[in-house]
């Protein structure tokens, strides 16, 4: 059920902003809304690349 909820959300949060016309990406705001948008999942993306390098550091071997 938590899979189809999340499946859900992105469809909603993609279908709005696909469906903008082209000649509003180039405005700013626009821009910025869609940052703020993706922002988190960029965090989150780069929180875990952190940690699986963590990982590999403590079972590397010389």
């Amino acid at each position: 059920m938590k899979k189809y909820a999340a499946l859900m959300l992105v469809i909603a949060v993609a279908s709005t902003t696909f469906a903008t016309p082209v000649q509003a990406a180039d405005d700013s705001a626009v821009k910025k809304v869609g940052n703020a948008i993706t922002w988190p999942f960029r965090k989150v993306g780069q929180g875990l690349k952190a940690m699986g390098n963590g990982a590999k550091k403590l079972v590397k071997r010389d």
